[in-house]
This record gives C-alpha cells, sequence and structure tokens, in this order.
C-alpha cells in the first residue's frame, strides 16, 4: 500500500508542475506579414514610345559624269574626307578638246559671217533672208561652242559639297557611260535617323510639341543621344501605311555612327501626361464590382492598415495604367502577394517602399 500512495503522489506532482508552467507560446504577438508597396507619384512626361530606327548621312549624293569616255583618273577611296569642289574622278578628255577647238573655229566663220551681214544690208547688198540665215547660223555656232565648252568641264568629276567618299562604284580605265554612278558621296557632320511612325501615333507628332526624344545604340551600353526633328513625310507608306519621320544629332565624339547603322529611337511627350499617375499592371486587380488595388495607410509603430480601393483607370501603356480616379499621388499601392491580403488587415509597414 505504501508503494502505490508514493506513485500516486509522484504523478500528481508531476501534473501539477505541467499545469504550473507559463503559456508562453499562447501569449507571444502574431507576427506581421510585411508588404512591398509603392509611392505613387506624378509622372513627367507620356509613356515612352520606342521605334526602330536607321542611321542616314544629313545628305546623301550619287554623283555621276554627264559625258561618257575612258575613266583616267580616279582621285579618292572609300572613306576619304573630301571638301566641295574637289576632282573626285577624270574620263579622257581628247574628244573632247577637239570638239571644242572644231567648235571655236565654226563659231568664228559664223561670228565673222554675221558681222559682214551687218553691214551688207545696210546697202541692200544681200536680202533680209539672207541676213536672217547668218544671224541664226551665229547664233547656233555659239550655243554648239557653249556645249563644248560644258562638255569639257564636264570631263571632270567633282564634290557637290564638302562630306566622306562613301563608296565608289568604278575602276580606273573603266568606261563609264553618262549618268553612271562613279562614286556615294556624303554629309556626316550631322546624321539624321528615319523611324516609321504609325498612323495611329502620327496625327499627335507636331515640330512644335516639345518633346523627350533621344537615341539607344546597341553597342554603346548606357548613352543616350539627344534627337531634334528634322522633317516629317506628309504621305503614308503604300505598304506598311506608316509615315516616315527624320530626326538629327551630332555625331558624338568617340564613336563611329555611320548611315546604316541601326538604332532606337524613344520618344515621350508632356501633354495630358503631366498630371497623370501611372499604376503597376500587376497591382491592379478586377472583381464584379471592377477595378481596384490593395492600398496601405499607416498607422504608426511600422504598421499599416490594407484597404480594398477601387480605381478607374484608362488604356494601357508602356508606363502602366494611366490613373483617371480613386487613388492620388503619395498613396501606397501593394505591388505584390495581393493574393495574401484582406481588408483592414494591419501588416508590416514603414510608410516607404518596402
Amino acid at each position: 500500500m505504501i508503494i502505490k500512495h508514493s506513485f500516486l503522489l509522484v504523478v500528481m506532482a508531476t501534473v501539477l508542475s505541467a499545469c504550473s508552467e507559463p503559456q508562453t507560446s499562447a501569449e507571444k504577438a502574431p507576427q506581421l506579414r510585411p508588404v512591398r508597396t509603392i509611392e505613387l507619384s506624378v509622372n513627367n512626361f507620356g509613356p515612352l514610345q520606342e521605334f526602330p530606327a536607321v542611321v542616314d548621312a544629313a545628305s546623301t549624293a550619287d554623283l555621276s559624269f554627264k559625258v561618257s569616255g575612258e575613266l583616267t583618273h580616279l582621285n579618292v577611296r572609300q572613306g576619304q574626307e573630301v571638301s566641295k569642289g574637289d576632282v573626285i574622278a577624270k574620263i579622257d578628255d581628247t574628244d573632247y578638246k577637239l570638239a571644242l577647238e572644231e567648235a571655236q573655229a565654226a563659231f568664228e566663220k559664223a561670228e565673222a559671217d554675221f558681222e559682214r551681214g551687218k553691214q551688207l544690208i545696210v546697202t541692200g547688198t544681200i536680202s533680209q533672208s539672207d541676213y536672217d540665215l547668218l544671224k541664226s547660223q551665229f547664233a547656233s555656232a555659239k550655243t554648239k561652242l557653249a556645249n563644248a565648252r560644258n562638255n569639257l568641264d564636264y570631263t571632270q568629276l567633282r564634290a557637290s559639297f564638302s562630306g566622306i567618299v562613301a563608296r565608289t562604284h568604278v575602276e580606273q580605265f573603266e568606261e563609264v557611260q553618262a549618268k553612271q554612278v562613279v562614286a556615294t558621296l556624303q554629309d556626316i557632320e550631322h546624321i539624321n535617323l528615319k523611324v516609321n511612325v504609325p498612323e495611329s501615333l502620327m496625327i499627335h507628332v507636331s515640330k512644335d510639341t516639345p518633346k523627350q526624344v533621344f537615341a539607344e545604340f546597341a553597342a554603346i551600353e548606357g548613352k543616350r543621344f539627344e534627337l531634334e526633328f528634322v522633317e516629317v513625310s506628309t504621305q503614308a507608306d503604300e505598304v506598311t501605311k506608316t509615315y516616315e519621320v527624320t530626326l538629327g544629332m551630332l555625331p558624338p565624339p568617340g564613336y563611329n555612327i555611320l548611315p546604316g547603322m541601326t538604332a532606337k529611337v524613344m520618344a515621350s511627350a508632356p501633354s495630358e501626361a503631366q498630371s497623370r499617375l501611372y499604376l503597376p499592371l500587376s497591382a491592379v486587380l478586377k472583381d464584379d464590382q471592377g477595378h481596384y488595388v490593395w492600398t496601405v495607410t499607416s498607422i504608426g509603430d511600422g504598421k499599416g492598415k490594407i484597404a480594398k480601393t477601387p480605381v478607374q483607370i484608362g488604356e494601357v501603356s508602356s508606363l502602366g495604367f494611366p490613373v483617371i480616379s480613386g487613388v492620388t499621388a503619395g498613396t501606397h499601392v501593394v505591388t505584390a502577394g495581393m493574393s495574401k491580403v484582406t481588408e483592414e488587415q494591419v501588416v508590416k509597414f514603414q510608410g516607404g517602399r518596402e
């Protein structure tokens, strides 16, 4: 009996001891869920529009002779800089010199005959018709002489402006024809970027509207180059139904940007977007009542309270959904884990971007 009573005492002591332990797990404060938010702010410019672009020279000219002949001199190489008036190439001028001498002799005879005719018509020695014939022959000889001089001058091909020889199309001693392209000359003191703008955006393009327009080149990382408006086509391409817009820039020092290279042009107009907020695409949800976002309001001590906030939004853009109503600048919107928050839930929140 003594053994049984001792065992009972041990069991009771163990139970009492367990009951007397503090309930620390039940008394612990619940852990608050942290949320990731973004503070809405007014965007100064509208949505960025991106366009593929091709670099072009400010001026390009295909140079060709106005007369035919054998190319005796090709004075330039591809990539060579030339000044306006420099001789690019020459053709054999032997026949043109002979033609000039013949035209000169014919002109001198016609001039002498016409001068005698002036005297003879006064004395009545020749008829008016004979005089008119001499006058016509003199005018014709004068024209032929001028043409012969021009043709001789055309045997030298000169640069029409200062620039760089982009390409030569013929070889020395080759027989070239009139209007056959001999060399392509480009002015790259300024360079242009050409982009094709769709009809839906073309209606907003204006030279006088201030814009942020800049170019990026894939081979030049981390740099943007400002562009200026040059011109815009007023007729759409028959196939693509797009309009060509030309933008200009100065060649940046240290980089060799040449015609034919590709770039990305980005533009933003500060129209109505100056007073508009944008919501991230992932932050906007929708139910039977319409679109809404989860917002957080600070309640102090590093805490915030969740609220379901209906919003009215516009058409999606590259900056997100434009806000029409529902939230204002300074509002903190939940941007991640929206499925794990509820109305009036208290969360860990510092009043800024988590």
